[in-house]
């Protein structure tokens, strides 16, 4: 089942603008640009869930980190 959409306005800067159109196509622009804000929201929560982890229990270690990297590049 998809999702219902919304159509909004913004605005963005015409180089960043010209180059989605060039990437994705003009028919393209709306997918790409829900693509990188679901992207950027992601980051986001991530970074939540370790300043929250990190509150609770202290600095992530070294190791720690690294699991998480090597988790992110699906190794």
């Amino acid at each position: 089942m998809s999702e219902t959409t919304v159509k909004k306005s913004v605005t963005i800067r015409r180089s960043i603008a010209e180059e989605i159109e060039e990437r994705a196509g003009a028919g393209g622009f709306s997918s790409f640009v829900d693509a990188a804000a679901e992207h950027w929201l992601a980051l986001l929560k991530a970074r939540e869930i370790v300043e929250d982890h990190e509150r609770r229990f202290g600095p992530l270690s070294e190791d720690a980190l690294e699991e998480a990297r090597r988790a992110w590049r699906g190794e």
